[in-house]
């Protein structure tokens, strides 16, 4: 069934600078004390609602509201258009075990549970729950503690789980309204971003954050990979890294449409490189260049910042290279910007339409050259049997072959081959399956041929009715 999802008015570059903010605590807590909206644009402003951290779990997200502008004064909206919940990423420094080990280690590489929930201690009248005493194991000294009713057991998911929470909360506030709610997030943070996303039916738009499609469900993982999240949820990534691309073998998918940076095949060639030799060469050199570039961040592929994500004039993601097309893995094609990061309505254009049948016509370039490639084989197949027929006839009769007949030769080579051409000649290919491929691909051309056709006619006619409208109007 397809999804009916709000898609917010806004930017990859909006969602970069809210999803930077979660990681600044001290200023978002700052602004929430002062009642003061945070700058992202000149046409954009976002008040603080909430801060949600968990000492315990490692979660660290914060509700924005989007401003409202009235007698060119910034306020705060009781009715806002948006609503972002920005999810910060693992942060070694401040949760080296909840966000390190147990959702980058427990959740997202082994896959475990994230709404799976432990239990903690803590105080029978504590407001705050974000805060306890500790993990509960059952140890003498904590029995004696909730003996004496003054203490006692809560239980808490993970913090991927619990930013799955957060939004159900978010979405039950803001129920009945016109308020779109979406999330955004970096690394871990952009992880969250997507799982709860995709579990509450959200926008999202995350940014080098790991795949978490083995998080979900039987039935969402099915919804993923038939695509219906695909306008919905956005993986932001520069190839180059290996959290947000892959560790060592690259994602299948993210739970969206991930869009590299760049063209990815400089950065696979590199993976194919680490994974050559022996298995444990394979491990020692993924370790070492994810602890060099995540960790020491040399270089420094993961981090939000201008060297990994670039925007053009309207805040759509921009190639860092300098290219004029972004990669879309999904389609497994370079597309302009405007096509691969617009929300929802696709933004087309004369030169949007010109480049897109520039890249049909180099793939129908490419797919000409294979079918030249097939039909030519049989020259290549017939001149290798010919030399194989040589070197073996000369040797009928003499040494190891002086039992050998020419007949011998000719009659191994007819039980061998797979087919046989028109005059009786054995082939080593499967004569149906080459016609079948050669057939397939002239197939394809056709309908690409077809769709460039089409794409050059939308360009011209962009043209023709620019210049009769403008006519009419005697501009």
């Amino acid at each position: 069934m397809p999804k009916n999802i709000d898609i917010p008015n806004i930017s990859d570059k909006e969602y970069y600078y809210l999803s930077r903010f979660s990681y600044n605590y001290d200023k978002i807590k700052k602004s929430l004390k002062e009642n003061r909206p945070l700058t992202t644009s000149s046409s954009s402003r976002w008040y603080v609602e909430k801060i949600k951290s968990d000492d315990d779990t490692g979660l660290d997200a914060v509700v924005l509201s989007q401003a409202e502008e009235k007698n060119g004064k910034w306020v705060k909206s009781d009715n806002p258009k948006n609503v972002v919940v920005a999810f910060a990423g693992t942060d070694a420094g401040k949760d080296p075990i909840d966000d390190l080990v147990k959702a980058d280690g427990g959740n997202i590489v082994m896959g475990q549970d994230p709404k799976k929930k432990t239990h903690y201690i803590i105080e029978k009248d504590a407001k705050d729950t974000s805060k306890t005493l500790g993990k509960y194991n059952s140890t003498p000294s904590q029995d004696a503690m909730l003996s004496t009713g003054n203490y006692k057991l809560i239980t808490k998911p993970s913090q991927i789980g619990q930013a799955d929470d957060l939004i159900r909360e978010i979405k039950q506030k803001y129920k009945g309204t016109s308020t779109i709610i979406s999330t955004t997030g970096h690394s871990l943070g952009g992880a969250e971003a997507e799982y709860s996303a995709v579990n509450n039916d959200i926008y999202a738009v995350a940014f080098n954050n790991p795949s978490v499609v083995k998080l979900h469900s039987e039935e969402k993982q099915k919804e993923i990979n038939n695509g219906e999240y695909n306008r919905y949820v956005k993986s932001i990534v520069n190839p180059d890294d290996m959290i947000g691309a892959g560790w060592w073998n690259e994602y299948d998918r993210h739970n969206g449409t991930t869009i590299y940076t760049k063209d990815p095949a400089v950065s696979n060639a590199m993976r194919e490189m680490r994974m050559r030799g022996k298995v444990t060469d394979q491990i020692g050199e993924n370790a070492a260049y994810f602890f060099q570039t995540a960790i020491l961040g040399m270089p420094d592929t993961h981090w939000v910042g201008s060297n990994n994500f670039s925007f053009d004039e309207d805040g759509n993601i921009k190639n860092i290279d300098g290219d004029e097309l972004v990669y879309d893995k999904n389609l497994k094609a370079m597309l302009p910007a405007e096509v691969a990061s617009g929300s929802g309505a696709i933004k087309v254009t004369p030169e949007v339409a010109k480049q897109l049948a520039e890249k049909v016509n180099a793939i129908i370039n490419d797919l000409r050259t294979m079918k030249r490639e097939a039909e030519n084989a049989y020259q290549e197949h017939d001149a290798a049997i010919n030399d194989l027929k040589y070197d073996t006839y000369r040797q009928v009769g003499h040494g190891l072959y002086d039992q050998l007949s020419l007949e011998d030769v000719n009659n191994t080579l007819n039980d061998l081959a797979q087919s046989f051409d028109k005059k009786g000649n054995p082939l080593f290919y499967d004569v149906d399956a080459e016609a079948a491929y050669i057939a397939s691909l002239q197939d394809t051309i056709s309908d690409l041929e077809e769709i460039s056709g089409y794409l050059a006619q939308i360009a011209k006619d962009f043209k023709s009715k620019d210049k009769m409208l403008a006519n009419w109007l005697k501009l």
